[in-house]
């Protein structure tokens, strides 16, 4: 599928169903195709840096930041006896 010369990249393109009460018969059975490919579901997505899941909570991001957050403390812990003040700041 190609227009104005843009393509879309079918392996890296995905849905998402959303709500608050998604019906499990419904989304085993939804299926999205464009052309001959068909476009593959996923239960959270990372869109401009946010995750968004399919109950459209803050649930999957907060993990996220949390796992990033334990792992810069840490780093700053381990060398707040080598690093001036500065740097660690």
């Amino acid at each position: 599928m190609s227009l104005n010369k843009l393509s879309i990249n079918y392996a890296k393109s995905m849905y998402l169903l959303t709500g608050k009460k998604i019906k499990s018969n419904l989304a085993e059975d939804f299926l999205v195709r464009l052309g001959n490919h068909q476009i593959k579901r996923e239960q959270s997505v990372k869109y401009l840096g946010v995750i968004v899941d399919e109950k459209l909570n803050w649930s999957s991001h907060l993990k996220q930041i949390e796992a990033k957050l334990a792992f810069a403390s840490s780093v700053i812990y381990k060398t707040r006896n080598i690093l001036p003040l500065n740097t660690l700041k």
